[in-house]
């Protein structure tokens, strides 16, 4: 054991540089870079291995306290498009707090959000890129199309992109100010509605200025003009009449039956 050195640990939660947070298990602040880290003693971090598997361990981070306004719309299902998350340990030298050597242990994205009001805390679940690279190969023997994606490569559909002011939010509804330019029945439905990077999916919409989502928006969205995507259901019947897409429709368009046709009926 080396008595002239003791190690930290840092971690970076950042959404935007605006919404970030910098957290270390040290006794005391600590200044690292343009950061302040800030000191949790409870704070308990999970042992991520290093493999070359397209794995999807998670890496857990507890007891992190609700503190300030970032970690505050964390634990209340603000919506964010994305938090990178990046654990770093230090060895720092005992005499002169220099820091002596720099280790990565984790990168990767925030999966899942677990909050526990009552003691002020919450756990992070997060995610390497590894997870977001293990994808399913083939084409399902379903009646849904397998492009992931509307419109861009493959797909190739057309994409309708709107922008409105939110009138109001109530619950899942959200109310956009004056007409849809466009007013094809369901060309939003399932798509999503986007604020500074920020998606929330539409999860139902035929016509009209309510938007049914798919988590409530937030109430400061109200006021705020926001950008309206088309959406695509998956199905055969809406590739062909809304997009005129049929020719690049990636799915047999039937669903595996249940039975074998070669000896059995329906």
């Amino acid at each position: 054991m080396d008595e002239t050195k003791y190690s930290v640990t840092l971690v970076d939660l950042e959404a935007s540089p605006a919404q970030s947070d910098h957290l270390t298990n040290e006794g005391d602040n600590r200044i690292y870079g343009i950061n302040v880290y800030r000191s949790v003693g409870s704070l308990e971090l999970g042992i991520h291995r290093i493999g070359s598997a397209l794995d999807t361990k998670e890496y857990e981070i507890s007891n992190i306290p609700i503190q300030g306004t970032f970690l505050a719309q964390l634990s209340n299902n603000y919506p964010f498009s994305s938090i990178a998350v990046t654990v770093r340990e230090l060895d720092i030298d005992i005499d002169t707090d220099a820091v002596l050597t720099e280790r990565t242990l984790f990168k990767g994205l925030v999966y899942q959000a677990a909050p526990m009001p009552l003691q002020g805390h919450m756990k992070l679940l997060c995610r390497g890129w590894k997870y977001y690279t293990d994808i399913t190969a083939g084409v399902p023997c379903t009646e849904q199309c397998a492009w992931s994606v509307l419109g861009g490569r493959g797909c190739g559909a057309s994409v309708t992109i709107e922008h409105h002011v939110v009138d109001s939010v109530s619950g899942l509804n959200l109310t956009i100010v004056g007409p849809l330019i466009d007013t094809t029945p369901f060309l939003f439905n399932k798509g999503y509605v986007e604020l500074d990077g920020a998606r929330i999916k539409t999860k139902y919409h035929q016509s009209g200025n309510i938007f049914q989502l798919d988590t409530a928006p937030p109430s400061d969205w109200v006021g705020e003009l926001v950008t309206l995507y088309s959406g695509c259901d998956r199905q055969l019947s809406t590739c062909r009449s809304i997009y005129n897409n049929e020719i690049n429709y990636l799915g047999l368009g039937f669903a595996m039956v249940d039975y074998n046709p070669f000896y059995e009926g329906a």
